[in-house]
């Protein structure tokens, strides 16, 4: 029986590779929307922020403010004239330029330097290099203010010159500063790990595979009304196969293909964006797969309640976008309403994007895929077991 039923899932698998239309729609068109997207608003946010330094000065100091910029992994410091910077800025190249004017050096052990800062008022990436540069002000001045120390004493304390008390200051700060802070995001909502929000190479990786895996199963759901319009399911009742072996053979004939489909997007965000699939492969494989079965209930039900192929095509680019953008597969159910983030959790997408992302986003484990899982196998015992009852052969 599951041999027959096995043969009649490679069969269908079959025919979706041979046929070019199909293989398109399936593989080829989700592959190539998700490296465009993928490298539009994935890639972006990963790439360091180029800062223009000009150096009018030449000292230890202003090479010092040069070097702690660069030293931040999200900077790129590359070295320019002022009228360079002025211009990067003034036509919108870069958020904000570093400007170490002329005599910057002496200003330091004399007391009152100043950084001068070329920024675009209306840049986000401005304010954060802004404060970047502001802390590297107050360690200056830190450093400063502990130099002049000794020559606040009544006697004689220490022959070394301002710049080696200097030195010896700033070391102070390395490999980590006498105080630092450590900041934790705090939520209205439950805060289910590491950090709230997916990165976007992450949110897009997923979001697109949980769509196009519904778009497979529809596909599926498809060519099972096509078959049937062309009387081939009605020509199989005659065979030595049980009508329920038909049902699930076709069932998992659509599972199969969904289940490549998902393999390769997912190879595609691991290698070409970076994206942590691989951190917990087992829940990722669990909740992907409950996922696939439910959509693949959905699809079957919808196709024994439609009457022919035209009505299910009109209705699936509805009902995979619909689905795709209340679950949360275009942009993280976090920065929507409570009220949208309840309707989420009555779709299967939803309940995959809130397993998925918990799982590799937030570097969680098994355990926060199992109320997923639990809720998205719910939806496939459901929709499967009408959906195969009602579904007609002829």
């Amino acid at each position: 029986m599951m041999r027959r039923m096995l043969a009649i899932a490679w069969l269908n698998v079959q025919q979706m590779l041979r046929n070019p239309a199909e293989l398109v729609g399936v593989l080829v068109l989700p592959i190539a929307l998700t490296l465009v997207f993928g490298v539009g608003f994935g890639g972006g946010g990963d790439a360091p922020t180029v800062v223009p330094v000009v150096d009018e000065d030449g000292s230890a100091y202003s090479v010092q403010v040069a070097r702690l910029l660069n030293a931040e992994e999200s900077f790129e410091v590359t070295m320019v004239a002022r009228a360079e910077a002025e211009r990067r800025v003034r036509e919108g190249e870069t958020a904000i330029a570093v400007i170490l004017p002329e005599g910057f050096g002496a200003d330091v052990e004399r007391g009152g330097a100043h950084i001068l800062a070329a920024r675009d008022p209306a840049s986000q990436n401005g304010f954060a290099t802004m404060a970047i540069i502001e802390g590297i002000a107050v360690r200056m001045s830190a450093d400063v203010a502990a130099a002049h120390i000794p020559e606040q004493m009544p006697f004689p304390v220490s022959p070394a010159s301002f710049a080696e008390r200097y030195t010896a200051a700033d070391k102070l700060w390395d490999p980590t500063p006498p105080v630092s802070v450590t900041g934790h995001m705090v939520v209205a909502s439950k805060v289910r790990g590491d950090s709230e929000f997916a990165s976007n190479s992450t949110q897009s990786s997923a979001g697109f595979t949980v769509m196009f895996i519904m778009f497979v199963t529809f596909g599926g759901a498809s060519g099972i009304l096509e078959e049937r319009e062309q009387g081939t399911l009605r020509r199989l009742l005659v065979t030595p196969n049980h009508k329920s072996q038909l049902v699930v053979g076709k069932i998992l004939g659509i599972v199969i293909t969904a289940v490549i489909q998902a393999s390769i997007l997912v190879g595609i965000g691991a290698v070409f964006f970076g994206v942590p699939w691989g951190s917990d492969p087992l829940a990722v494989a669990v909740l992907l797969l409950s996922y696939i079965l439910s959509v693949t209930g959905l699809a079957i039900l919808l196709s024994s309640v439609v009457r022919s192929r035209d009505q299910l095509s009109g209705l699936m680019p509805l009902l995979s976008v619909g689905l795709s953008m209340l679950g949360g597969s275009f942009w993280p159910l976090q920065i929507v309403s409570p009220f949208m983030q309840t309707i989420a959790k009555f779709t299967p997408t939803g309940w995959a994007m809130i397993g998925l992302t918990d799982v590799v986003a937030r570097n969680q484990g098994m355990e926060a895929a199992i109320v997923p899982t639990l809720v998205l196998l719910g939806f496939a015992t459901v929709s499967l077991f009408l959906g195969a009852r009602m579904l007609r052969f002829e």
